[in-house]
């Protein structure tokens, strides 16, 4: 199916570089949907998050002049040579969200360079490991609005998607549409009908399904009070038995900047930290996810040399 992705040729500095978008409707076009049906023996992926070029600058003593993302892009370059390294291959690599810092209605001539280093780093990954992105604040704005929305798919593609991968059923969600929904109404409803479908299936066909987003729904506990880096209550609620009634056991976010392990029921929320800025005692880093036919289980990797 992959022949049906757009590709963008752009040059930047003089250096070239091939961007894929696979992410096209509610669909991922990457995988062969007929073959990825059925399990066909043990795979890994790779998880990552908050690459956010241009936020480490700030948090420097005292913080670096101008807008400038050198560190990310140290960071982003050894990772995407460890994963290259990898012996056995992981099927993708997905970054849940915060792919770049700058907020899109702040400067959007720093947002567009950021975008394009971002590309031109991650479209060296080896073309057997597809790169799945996930939309995070800092990608469309804390209360983001359809022209943010339009943005962010016009760079990356679709915001929300499904797509089967060794007969896992994997699904991005865009988190900021639950977080604040003020100006998306008629988005907010698009993906939850969406969704809604999608589980009714895999709750039918029992398919084992995995989620993806950027904002976790909780961090330590369920019954939490509302705050920056969880959604509202009510919401988180109502999506957690949701999504839990179908059947998903574990869902993938980013956002907090560290790395922790949140419950609800038996469901799992994992939390991994940053590719860039950390704002707790973990490096910088990426999760390695483990797939068998019984069970699904991750380790942490420091990216090499980070500090």
């Amino acid at each position: 199916m992959a022949s049906s992705h757009e590709t963008e040729h752009q040059s930047l500095s003089g250096n070239e570089f091939d961007w894929k978008i696979y992410a096209q409707g509610t669909a991922y076009l990457a995988f062969d949907q007929g073959k990825e049906q059925v399990w066909s023996g043990d795979f890994s992926f790779v998880v990552g998050a908050d690459s956010q070029f241009g936020m480490m600058a700030k948090y420097q003593v005292p913080p670096k002049e101008g807008n400038t993302w050198d560190e990310e892009i140290r960071l982003s370059t050894k990772l995407v040579s460890e994963l290259n390294a990898m012996p056995s291959k992981p099927r993708f690599f997905v970054v849940c969200g915060d792919l770049t810092d700058m907020f899109p209605e702040a400067d959007i001539d720093v947002k567009n360079r950021q975008i394009a280093d971002f590309k031109r780093i991650f479209s060296k990954l080896d073309k057997e490991i597809k790169l799945i992105c996930v939309c995070g604040n800092h990608d469309v704005g804390n209360t983001p609005t359809v022209d943010s929305v339009n943005r962010y798919r016009s760079s990356y593609g679709s915001d929300y998607f499904s797509f089967l991968c060794g007969g896992v059923q994997f699904i991005v969600l865009n988190s900021q549409y639950y977080k604040d929904p003020t100006h998306i109404p008629e988005l907010y409803k698009a993906q939850n009908q969406w969704l809604d479908q999608l589980l009714d299936q895999v709750k039918v066909e029992g398919t084992r399904t995995v989620v993806f987003q950027h904002i976790p729904w909780f961090v330590e506990e369920v019954d939490e009070e509302d705050e920056y880096f969880n959604v509202d209550k009510e919401e988180r609620k109502r999506m957690l038995e949701k999504l839990y009634t179908a059947g998903v056991r574990h869902i993938y976010c980013g956002h907090l900047h560290k790395n922790t392990l949140a419950t609800y029921k038996d469901m799992k929320l994992i939390i991994t930290s940053a590719i860039g800025q950390q704002l707790g005692n973990d490096k910088s880093g990426y999760r390695v996810v483990q797939v068998t036919q019984d069970s699904i289980t991750d380790e942490y990797h420091e990216i090499t040399g980070c500090s």
